[in-house]
């Protein structure tokens, strides 16, 4: 009966009565088979893309070693099959290649093994459906490392699906460690309420959920600054964005990309200005229902406007490069009211203009020239009546009122001087108590008009309305004739 094999290792079954005086050669093989099953360390030099591992009946073969050290110069992963596919084999590797390897028996699974990285592997032999499975991978998912310091002095990569941890994560050395890459970058991160992402070796700067108290994302402990030209956006369409345009205007630019409004204060709620709080800005509802500035003054730079209406119909603006005056532009209406505009200096050489023409007289003069009844006129009479905001002034026409003129002679044969003032009384005049009589001239029927005294006076019984003072305004010389000319009443 010849000799038969072990299905796994190859190792010589010597048949019955065989072999005589060379069963030593054989044992001897069998046992550096055996050897090379349990602990034997194989380097496995690798070329191209694939590589056949062998393990041959009776005879020493790559197959056989228990540790594979794959080296060599592949070309790019290389695919190691394993012979025959009905033997089963568990394989120590080491990948020292350079490239990955991928270890397969038949149809069923394989296993890569990157280089640099290592696996305990076995093949299952179940023949043209042979899978190869990795050991390695199954351990740390079936029980728990405790106290394992991975990759030593030289730190090796971990990979997994989860990582739990109780306490901490640590990095080896304070910022010896990163999350992540800048090309294996992390998904999303989940920070609970209320915990913070703290920033610097002191932690001097923090940011939080902070769900009990304001309800909103808080920073805390610095500054926040935004590099130059870039934007903090607003809303999911970036509706709105603050920048700092330096290399445009160099100013904090405000922008939104559609509708009118900006930004939108609360009633009540204040802006302020200064290190001290000095200047606040407010819509001022529950008090004056106005905007309100508060706590400094407002300054406007020369030849700037403050425009009023939607067209900017009217203006304020202090005209410093024209005419160095505060210029108004449309018109301006003082609302009805207690409402007072006064003039603080009003002295002869400053004070109310109308059209660049000084108003030289005092309030008081205006004054007594708008309201009362006016008694005298200065180079003049005539007037009567009360001046107010709604009355009149009107001329007198009654005979022998004062300002209307009459055709006077005086009684007795006396001269009248022109300007001089007469009247009947015995005070109050150039020439009291002169007699005036009314006068005029007759027709003796012959179509001439003749100063006939005679007929003219209608003599003292006529003397209605010839009281008070009259001023000649022409002049009359006496002969045998009464003196006759037209007179004003002054007063």
């Amino acid at each position: 009966m010849g000799s038969t094999y072990t299905d796994n290792g190859g190792i010589e079954k010597i048949g019955l009565g065989e072999q005589a005086g060379a069963w030593g050669t054989t044992t001897n093989n069998n046992f550096d088979i055996i050897d090379r099953l349990i602990n034997g360390v194989g380097s496995i030099s690798l070329s191209g893309t694939t590589h056949t591992l062998t393990t041959s009946d009776g005879s020493l073969s790559d197959g056989m070693f228990k540790v594979l050290v794959l080296g060599g110069s592949p070309s790019g992963t290389n695919t190691i099959t394993i012979e025959p596919n009905n033997a089963d084999k568990l394989y120590f590797v080491k990948n020292a290649s350079g490239q990955s390897v991928t270890f397969t028996q038949g149809s069923g699974s394989d296993v890569t093994i990157l280089n640099g990285f290592g696996a305990i592997i076995f093949a299952d032999g179940a023949g043209s459906g042979a899978a190869v499975t990795d050991l390695t991978a199954l351990f740390t998912t079936s029980q728990a490392i405790d106290d394992v310091v991975i990759g030593g002095t030289t730190p090796a990569a971990i990979t997994g699906t989860t990582i739990t941890a109780t306490t901490s994560i640590l990095p080896d050395a304070s910022g010896g460690a990163d999350i992540g890459s800048t090309s294996a970058e992390f998904g999303d991160i989940y920070v609970a309420d209320d915990k913070k992402i703290k920033f610097g070796s002191d932690q001097d700067v923090s940011i939080e959920y902070d769900e009990d108290d304001t309800d909103s994302l808080l920073i805390s402990g610095g500054d926040v600054t935004l590099a130059d030209d870039k934007k903090l956006f607003f809303g999911t369409g970036k509706d709105v964005s603050f920048e700092y345009d330096e290399d445009g205007t160099d100013t904090v630019l405000l922008n939104r990309s559609s509708g009118a409004e900006l930004i939108t204060i609360a009633d009540d709620k204040k802006i302020i200005f200064g290190t001290d709080k000095n200047v606040s800005l407010e819509y001022d509802e529950d008090g004056t229902d106005s905007l309100l500035i508060s706590g400094g003054d407002v300054t406007i730079a020369d030849d700037k406007k403050l425009n009023f209406g939607t067209d900017k119909d009217v203006s304020i603006e202090y005209d410093e490069d024209g005419n160095n005056t505060m210029l108004v532009t449309g018109d301006v209406v003082f609302a009805d009211g207690s409402t007072d505009v006064d003039i603080a200096s009003h002295d002869g050489t400053n004070g109310l203009k109308l059209g660049g023409t000084l108003v030289t007289r005092t309030a008081a003069q205006i004054n007594s020239a708008r309201d009362g009844t006016v008694t005298s006129v200065s180079g003049g009479t005539g007037l009567s009546g009360t001046v107010t905001s709604s009355g009149s002034i009107s001329l007198n026409t009654g005979i022998g009122d004062v300002g209307t003129y009459a055709f006077l002679a005086r009684s007795g044969s006396t001269t009248i001087n022109a300007g001089q003032t007469y009247t009947n009384s015995s005070s109050g005049a150039d020439n009291n108590s002169a007699g005036l009589l009314y006068a005029g001239f007759l027709s003796e029927g012959d179509n001439n008009f003749d100063d006939d005294t005679a007929l003219d006076a209608t003599g003292s019984s006529v003397t209605t309305g010839l009281t008070g003072v009259w001023r000649a305004m022409g002049e009359a010389n006496h002969t045998s004739r009464r003196a006759a000319t037209l007179f004003l009443r002054i007063s």
